[in-house]
């Protein structure tokens, strides 16, 4: 996918931000795009909070171990924050050209082996966006 002069500012910015650790670039500007040509700033900003709270969950629960107290409710949590996630990220996908829609389908939203890990990735990078988002006042 070919994006617009603002979406390869918005991506170089995020680049120079991160120190070039984003783990799905393409991604996050075929989202940055599809977010652009619908004027959807609102559902933007959900998905990048929701790629939040996965990426947070996420790491509470690598810390974690399955007997403490209270990961079965941060393990819940979790389930609920990446069907989130996954919901706010389909209003996206849906609206992307063909390819681009069928690609992100098999690597998010399908029922493959990689598809969980896909998602974590992804929501890193939201996590990532949402602090820039933060440092910039927004």
């Amino acid at each position: 996918m070919t994006f617009s002069e603002q979406t390869e500012a918005v991506l170089q910015y995020f680049d120079h931000y991160t120190g070039h650790n984003v783990r799905k670039r393409s991604d996050i500007g075929a989202v940055l795009e599809s977010a652009s040509m619908l004027d959807a700033a609102e559902e933007f900003n959900k998905l990048v909070f929701s790629g939040k709270i996965v990426w947070n969950l996420y790491n509470v629960l690598r810390k974690a171990q399955s007997g403490q107290e209270g990961y079965q409710h941060v393990e819940r949590e979790f389930a609920s924050g990446m069907q989130d996630f996954r919901e706010d990220l389909l209003f996206f996908v849906a609206k992307m050209p063909d390819d681009v829609q069928k690609r992100c389908t098999e690597i998010y939203l399908g029922v493959g082996q990689g598809t969980m890990r896909n998602l974590v990735d992804l929501a890193h990078d939201f996590a990532r966006f949402k602090d820039l988002q933060a440092s910039q006042g927004q």
